[in-house]
């Protein structure tokens, strides 16, 4: 048995997260089955890269809240999305419980159809692969018999309690606005006398900087298709639905009013405020300052753009963004208007 904490600090202590044991769980099994009260959108999205990159032949996943609580769009968009690629591939199913809430979290893996570890705690899914500031316990379990008992408990659920995700007739969601930035770290909601204050301060510079799409297959807002990173045991971790890393033009770039990255530094950071009410942080870097990012996590800028591309229907979750996604929102760039505070920018998406 093995204690499993989040280690936010400053409550920081030896034990390791709950993402390395289940990447290394994951490592050594072929298969895999979770129940979790709550989902979310990027943790479908991830677990569903994991499991196709790293070749796992089955996967069982059963929602334990949601049938009650409901789904946002996305949410259920990034459900489909997985449960039609695991019936496809004959590989595995989502379930929903049905018959009461279930808002356990348990992770059964298993190798050539035995289980040979679990965990079992406060961690639903999206905490496994994004907690920003929720603090989780769990413990790894090894023991054969709690791990065969707990294997059995999720086929019971599965069984007596669960609905396949194929079946159920959801035709109503939750709230659609853009949700995916509360409570995230280096993120703040704007006040309106903020924001007013802002764009009355705005200097008469602004550019228009283009998303790039069918011709970045792989990067800008696609890098979640990318390669991956492999970890020293060799398992390939997808990049993250919503990491995004713009490259703007070299002609936007030279014109003495863009924001340069800086010297001797090799980056410079400005704050930015949103057309819809967000404030966060963005790095610009690289060379003729071609980068444009949010500072420290790649997924805020992403979360931004993406999610509202989503929220307007033109985007489900994992498809690319293309040339006719961007037709369908109706704007192909955003805008960076500045104000007479050199780094402060005002950010406009809207359409």
């Amino acid at each position: 048995m093995e204690l499993i904490f989040s280690n936010i600090p400053p409550v920081w202590l030896p034990n390791r997260s709950m993402y390395s044991a289940f990447e290394d769980m994951i490592h050594d099994a072929d298969s895999l089955r979770i129940a979790s009260g709550y989902i979310s959108t990027e943790a479908l999205t991830e677990l569903k890269r994991i499991f196709e990159m790293n070749k796992k032949s089955y996967l069982e996943l059963i929602i334990g809240m949601h049938w009650f609580d409901g789904f946002t769009r996305s949410q259920y968009e990034a459900a489909k999305y997985l449960d039609d690629y695991l019936r496809s591939e004959n590989a595995g199913e989502i379930k929903v419980a049905t018959v009461f809430r279930f808002h356990g979290k348990v992770y059964s893996f298993l190798k050539k159809n035995s289980p040979f570890a679990g965990i079992i705690g406060s961690s639903n899914l999206n905490s496994v692969f994004d907690n920003q500031n929720t603090y989780e316990t769990d413990i790894l379990l090894r023991e054969q018999k709690i791990v065969s008992d707990l294997h059995n408990f999720i086929s019971a659920l599965s069984e007596k309690a669960c609905t396949p995700f194929n079946k159920l007739k959801i035709k109503k969601f939750i709230e659609s606005k853009n949700i995916l930035l509360e409570g995230h770290e280096g993120v703040e909601k704007a006040t309106k006398e903020e924001l007013s204050k802002v764009r009355l301060n705005l200097s008469g510079v602004s550019f228009k900087i283009p998303i790039k799409s069918d011709d970045a297959p792989h990067s800008n807002l696609n890098v979640y298709f990318g390669r991956g990173r492999e970890n020293n045991r060799g398992l390939v971790k997808p990049r993250h639905w919503y990491e995004v890393e713009l490259i703007v033009p070299i002609d936007i770039t030279s014109k003495s009013s863009y924001p340069k990255a800086g010297y001797p530094q090799t980056e410079s950071i400005i704050t930015v405020y949103t057309d819809d009410g967000w404030k966060f942080d963005c790095k610009i870097s690289g060379q003729n300052s071609k980068n444009f990012r949010s500072a420290d996590d790649l997924k805020i800028l992403g979360r931004w753009i993406k999610g509202r591309l989503e929220n307007n229907g033109a985007l489900k979750v994992g498809e690319p963004v293309t040339r006719k996604v961007l037709e369908k929102y109706g704007r192909d760039n955003f805008e960076l208007i500045g104000t007479k505070e050199s780094s402060v920018w005002l950010l406009n998406f809207g359409v």
